[in-house]
């Protein structure tokens, strides 16, 4: 059995904060990542100070990608992992 672990707590606003929104890659290149640009331009656009960030994961969807975790951690306040099909 993996060990489970609580989800983070949830943010009381995203006013002032730093969203990345992760591709993960799954289903192909394309299959998330325009929807991740979607999200991002309408939560820019209904919420007042918030970042986004945009980006694709290295590698496929299985495999880890460190630099990017270390990133968001540093620099972001939340994170959405998409994946399309």
């Amino acid at each position: 059995m993996v060990p489970r672990l609580p989800l983070s707590p949830r943010l009381s606003s995203l006013e002032g904060k730093t969203i990345y929104m992760v591709d993960i890659g799954w289903g192909g290149p394309e299959a998330g990542y325009g929807v991740l640009q979607v999200l991002s331009k309408r939560l820019t656009q209904d919420i007042r100070d918030v970042k986004t960030v945009v980006v694709r994961k290295k590698g496929s969807y299985m495999a880890d990608d460190p630099d990017l975790w270390k990133e968001i951690k540093a620099k972001g306040h939340a994170a959405i992992l998409g994946l399309s099909c």
